[in-house]
């Protein structure tokens, strides 16, 4: 029989995974598996037991349920792990960017049976310093919405929320002198914001058209200030859908494996990884990690968005 260890944060979104979670398991038991679970305990519980579970040889798949963050943790486990094992993911957090970037619903029961029947496909990673990320890295205007929008509201209006929380934020713009070096190419400029991303999903919001999971490269998008009011608008509007690497007005679109950022003027600046805090840096390097992982997804994800097929 094949052994299935089953990461699972209760608390994470509505805390609506316990009302499924005899459904799971014999959904899993029915395929064939023989399931232990572990329930998070505290933050960074679920990437060591990832890697324990995923060093001890003893399991033929590693599943994980919750949000981004959950994600991150037990992706981050994985990466650090010397055997490789496939990682099952069942969304259950407010906005869930990842899993909707790869065909995973939010319907609990669904996505299992979908992840139950999938494929594995090797996934990039990233680093930022010494930190893992899995969908995006970000910093400037609104990188605090993510964490500072109330969870209760996330969960009843979802994306919206965060939507709502930026806008109060547009009083407060503020840009920031930095030298950017993308794969050797180099820019010099004011930027409110910018994000380093392998996802076609950030926010609930944002759309990322033409990237791959498993390229080896991320996408680097960086917004300048705007002029007015209009100006503003026609950024975000050009940011709702982004088609092509390159320069659009505001916002400059590019694509590399090894990024720096460096602030070149005395200041905080909050940066966020896969939807969570991480302390003001003047200088961070960002790294590509080519197919660190393995990821279980549904046979009917856009498989376009991968190299490997």
């Amino acid at each position: 029989m094949k052994r299935l260890y089953f990461i699972v944060n209760l608390q994470a979104g509505k805390a609506e995974i316990g009302d499924y979670l005899a459904d799971i398991l014999n959904k899993m038991t029915r395929a064939g598996y023989e399931v232990t679970v572990h329930p998070t305990q505290a933050p960074l519980d679920a990437t060591y037991m990832a890697a324990k579970a995923a060093q001890s040889g003893e399991y033929d798949a590693i599943w994980c349920s919750g949000g981004d963050g959950t994600l991150n943790e037990t992706m981050t486990g994985l990466s650090h792990a010397d055997k490789p094992c496939p990682l099952g993911y069942i969304p259950c957090g407010s906005v869930n960017d990842y899993a909707r970037s790869i065909g995973i619903p939010r319907d609990i029961l669904r996505a299992t049976d979908l992840i139950l029947d999938g494929v594995v496909r090797k996934v990039d990673t990233g680093t930022i310093n010494d930190r893992n990320f899995n969908y995006i890295a970000a910093f400037g205007a609104f990188t605090d919405v993510t964490y500072e929008t109330p969870q209760n509201v996330k969960n009843v209006i979802g994306p919206l929320a965060y939507v709502m929380n930026a806008a109060t934020k547009l009083r407060d713009l503020r840009d920031f002198r930095m030298r950017v070096t993308c794969d050797g190419q180099t820019i010099v400029d004011r930027f409110i914001y910018g994000m380093v991303t392998n996802s076609a999903s950030v926010g609930g919001v944002l759309d990322i058209s033409d990237f791959l999971f498993d390229d080896g490269t991320f996408e680097l998008t960086l917004i300048k200030r705007p002029d007015d009011l209009l100006d503003l608008h026609d950024t975000f509007r050009f940011l709702r859908d982004i088609h092509e690497i390159g320069e659009q007005e505001k916002v400059i679109c590019l694509r590399g494996a090894d990024i720096t950022i460096q602030l070149l003027e005395s200041a905080n600046v909050p940066w966020t990884v896969d939807g969570e805090y991480m302390k003001n840096s003047s200088h961070v390097h960002i790294v590509n990690h080519r197919q660190a992982v393995s990821l279980i997804v549904p046979q009917t994800a856009d498989l376009s968005c991968f190299s490997c097929k």
